[in-house]
């Protein structure tokens, strides 16, 4: 019996472990969105250091968002709910898309059961980072398909102070941490605006159908046969990715955690294809031709896993 007991015992300590991370977590989750903040942090990835600023503003009117490059060249993208601008003086452009271009920080989704199911959260202790009380949460992967996480969490508010982008051996592949933070504070308006014009800059505007918006663009004309277990269709579309090129298809899997962008579109002709595996930091991507077409698939995942898409990308209804 002591042994069975003993057993009883420790499933339960993991299991009211593993529920204490998930509210540490949903709590950040919420911070991230709902709270007034003003911040600089420093984001460490591929042998760089980039020192931005962050401005997050909730109002009536819903989130704002200004995000600014303090190193290197003024580089300024302002999102909202409905669309994200990005400016680049180097080239002297403008764009504009959808809301949904990558956050400086990981999106926990609000389903963390779900999540369980492949990764083991784990509740690493308290630390202190910038003067401020911290809980340690790690997010787990189960298997050689995903990265895992590293989350320093201020014991109060619950805002985020520091993430990291793990590897199998638990070694820190990029790291966002912030070096100066206040939390709850007034932001003035004039603080999320932009500070470089836009004048005499070329501006680009995204241009996509969705299934929402057009039904005869509702289904996608190719298919992926192999996914990692966890990984569904999140988003569908298409946008036009080159000025001489057709319509793209532009799929989105994810897992909760992790996200792909899966891009099908005409090869063209006199270019050469993107083919075999590519690397930067923890972004990998792997393209593939099928049937005279270049498939990407892309995103903050080991390369198996962009390997496995990539290469079980076919035409819907193809055998």
């Amino acid at each position: 019996m002591r042994p069975l007991l003993l057993a009883l015992l420790l499933c339960c300590s993991q299991a009211v472990a593993a529920d204490a991370a998930r509210q540490w977590l949903h709590g950040m989750s919420e911070a991230l969105k709902t709270l007034d903040y003003d911040g600089t942090f420093v984001y460490q990835h591929d042998g760089r250091l980039d020192v931005m600023r962050i401005v997050h503003r909730v109002d009536d009117g819903g989130r704002r968002e200004r995000l600014v490059s303090l190193t290197g060249s003024a580089r300024e993208v302002l999102r909202d709910d409905r669309s994200v601008t990005c400016i680049l003086p180097d080239n002297k452009s403008v764009m504009i898309g959808r809301s949904r271009s990558p956050q400086p920080f990981p999106v926990v989704p609000d389903d963390l059961a779900t999540i369980s199911r492949y990764y083991r959260l784990q509740d690493k202790g308290d630390d202190h980072m910038i003067g401020y009380r911290a809980r340690i949460i790690a997010v787990i992967p189960k298997d050689e398909f995903r990265y895992g996480y590293r989350f320093w969490i201020e014991q109060d508010s619950r805002m985020l102070l520091r993430s990291d982008l793990t590897g199998e051996d638990g070694s820190t592949i990029e790291q966002v941490q912030f070096t100066a933070l206040d939390v709850g504070i007034d932001i003035p308006v004039s603080d999320l605006q932009p500070s470089l014009t836009g004048d005499d800059y070329t501006w680009h505007r995204q241009t996509e159908i969705n299934a929402a918006q057009d039904s005869s663009y509702g289904m996608p004309g190719w298919m992926v046969r192999e996914l990692p277990a966890g990984f569904m269709l999140t988003d569908f579309g298409r946008r036009r990715l080159h000025e001489q090129g057709g319509d793209a298809e532009h799929m989105v899997f994810s897992d909760g955690m992790a996200t792909v962008s899966v891009y099908i579109e005409q090869a063209l002709p006199d270019t050469d294809a993107f083919t075999g595996l590519s690397t930067m930091g923890a972004m990998n991507a792997y393209g593939a031709l099928v049937d005279g077409y270049q498939v990407t698939v892309v995103g903050e995942v080991p390369p198996a896993t962009v390997k496995m898409i990539a290469t079980s990308v076919q035409r819907q209804g193809a055998s």
